[in-house]
């Protein structure tokens, strides 16, 4: 008893306590905290912490993305003082940084960056390559319809990443790495920007059913491409719609490729059934323990690089036969 108490008081002089080691919480700011990727690469963030004792937290609000939501849970967090560092999925650079110029502790940045402008509000990212992943989604594309045609692009307006995976796009039809990202392909390797292509103004699946409606119907483009998951959110709701058209894509209609999250089981059954064309992947699992192990790097004060690149899973048309593979 006399060797134990003595061990004790030696721990405690030393400043070393064997049982009341610090938890450290750290939170990742989603775009959304209903979509499921975010939900994945949280549960993966806390996963990766409690190993080491620590917590990851999920903050944002439901529904879809909204700036100013996403800056008032910024604003939020670090009032709190509670977080040892954040992550943040940037919607709008600017208002987002500007949530930022205040931060005391480490942030970073996890699924989208900031723009070149705002990228030092940062210093890392962690995620796909957006340009990569679009250029992916451009290459399937090809693959799909080899002779070119016309072409219909879904994204968001003002989301740094998903702009970069439009780059990608028409970087990659267009045989130009070089040409402007802004203008849509114009006979470029025998591509062409339908008119009248519109622009999401929030990640909404309803949205974007009802726009797929109208350009299935109305502007009918060889292919569509959306460099996220909005119109096979709703499975159902994609499912029927492509059969009250009575299509399938890439035979019968439009060749319909999608860039989503996690690969579910409703997924792989529409590209066997031919209602999707093709699919590329985000692993958001790999983003969460990796966007988790940099925010500790940076707290211990270890180095971190700029970019931290995930994979990317990539389906192409050819694989609809044998989807497990």
């Amino acid at each position: 008893m006399h060797r134990l108490f003595t061990f004790l008081l030696l721990t405690m002089a030393s400043g070393c306590s064997l049982v009341f080691a610090e938890t450290l919480t750290f939170a990742l700011v989603a775009k959304s905290t209903s979509d499921p990727n975010f939900v994945l690469a949280w549960e993966a963030c806390d996963r990766a912490a409690q190993r080491d004792g620590n917590r990851c937290e999920l903050l944002g609000e439901a529904g879809v993305a909204n700036a100013h939501l996403q800056a008032k849970a910024i604003e939020d967090a670090l009032a709190s003082q509670k977080y040892a560092a954040l992550a943040v999925s940037v919607t709008q650079s600017e208002f987002v940084a500007s949530a930022l110029a205040q931060a005391n502790i480490p942030v970073v940045t996890f699924d989208s960056p900031f723009n070149d402008t705002e990228f030092d509000a940062a210093p890392t990212y962690v995620g796909v390559n957006n340009y990569l992943f679009g250029r992916d989604l451009g290459m399937m594309a090809q693959w799909l319809r080899p002779h070119a045609g016309t072409l219909c692009i879904m994204s968001v307006e003002h989301d740094p990443n998903l702009q970069q995976r439009v780059e990608g796009i028409r970087r990659a039809l267009s045989g130009d790495p070089e040409r402007s990202s802004d203008l849509p392909l114009d006979s470029e390797q025998g591509w062409t920007e339908a008119d009248r292509c519109p622009l999401l103004s929030a990640g909404s699946s309803a949205d974007a059913l009802t726009q797929l409606r109208g350009i299935l119907q109305n502007i009918r483009p060889d292919v569509l491409i959306s460099v996220g998951h909005w119109p096979v959110i709703n499975e159902r709701g994609f499912r029927t719609l492509l059969e009250e058209n009575n299509l399938k894509t890439g035979t019968y209609g439009p060749g319909i490729i999608v860039g989503v999250g996690g690969i579910t089981s409703s997924y792989r059954e529409l590209l066997t059934e031919g209602l999707l064309s093709g699919i590329v992947s985000i692993d958001f699992d790999e983003i969460g323990a990796k966007t988790y192990q940099q925010m500790n790097a940076i707290v211990k004060g270890k180095p971190v690089e700029p970019s931290v690149y995930t994979n990317s899973i990539f389906i192409p048309p050819q694989a609809r036969a044998h989807p497990d593979e």
